[in-house]
């Protein structure tokens, strides 16, 4: 699948100091690595989008947002040939209470999407209509409450070439059982030496990223059509459904036949 290569600066004016808004449907595309001087809110519509910044390989399903801080470097990129993005950019030095300086990914309120479809109409042109700036900064003052809700759909990241690779191959193996010390004599490792790896560069365990990972691998699944719990546990390698659901709970706040039937909706 061909991703469409986009700069940031094409779409979006980053000299901009005043709120900016962008709506469109990007499907497949790949942006450059940039940051701006405003924090934005990015929410992802008929599709998944990936980011990478902070460290972290992170994931925004269908119907979250992610808050992306001011300065921070990043690149975002999806796969979903439906994708509709929507972007709103705040200035920050107005904020009346100091927003995180982490990226954050959260479930998107029925009002706040209705708010942020909303702006669609006043497309990407600056703003400096007064009953636009006021609906502006209403949603940024929704904002932090909506923030707190954050979920851990991310993985940490590593430049550590040797673990790089190791990442790797359990990304293409999410399907199937892993034993770790298999893995960590087929990279030359011994079982020590890999586990503390996991702990230094990450700083979780080998079995919390492949927790992380086969959940984020089931939301790309739902993504495209995958609707049946008990193939979308095996689909990412678990031999129990309980253990699959109960996982599913923990980083997204629902468990997974919850989560799907909110899509339905």
């Amino acid at each position: 699948m061909t991703r469409q290569q986009i700069s940031c600066a094409s779409l979006i004016d980053s000299t901009r100091t005043s709120f900016v808004i962008f709506h469109q449907q990007l499907g497949c595309f790949q942006s450059d690595w940039h940051g701006h001087a405003w924090g934005q809110l990015v929410y992802a519509e008929q599709g998944c989008i990936h980011l990478n910044g902070q460290g972290k390989q992170i994931l925004i399903p269908s119907g979250y947002g992610v808050w992306i801080p001011v300065d921070t470097h990043h690149e975002i990129w999806s796969d979903s040939p439906q994708l509709h993005m929507r972007s709103l950019c705040f200035p920050v030095a107005r904020n009346k209470e100091p927003l995180t300086d982490l990226i954050s990914v959260f479930p998107i309120t029925v009002l706040l999407r209705e708010m942020i479809r909303h702006t669609e109409k006043w497309s990407q042109e600056q703003q400096d209509d007064s009953q636009v700036t006021t609906f502006l900064r209403a949603i940024q003052d929704l904002l932090p409450a909506e923030i707190e809700k954050a979920v851990p759909v991310y993985l940490p990241s590593t430049t550590h070439a040797r673990l790089e690779s190791v990442l790797k191959y359990v990304q293409e193996h999410l399907s199937e059982q892993i034993n770790f010390g298999e893995l960590a004599r087929e990279f030359g490792f011994s079982v020590r030496t890999l586990s503390r790896l996991f702990t230094q560069q990450l700083g979780i365990s080998f079995s919390s990223y492949c927790k992380i990972a086969r959940v984020i691998r089931a939301l790309e699944l739902i993504e495209m059509g995958s609707e049946n719990v008990s193939q979308l546990a095996m689909d990412v390698g678990y031999e129990s459904l309980a253990t699959f659901s109960t996982n599913f709970l923990e980083i997204c706040g629902q468990r997974p036949f919850q989560f799907i039937r909110g899509k339905r909706r």
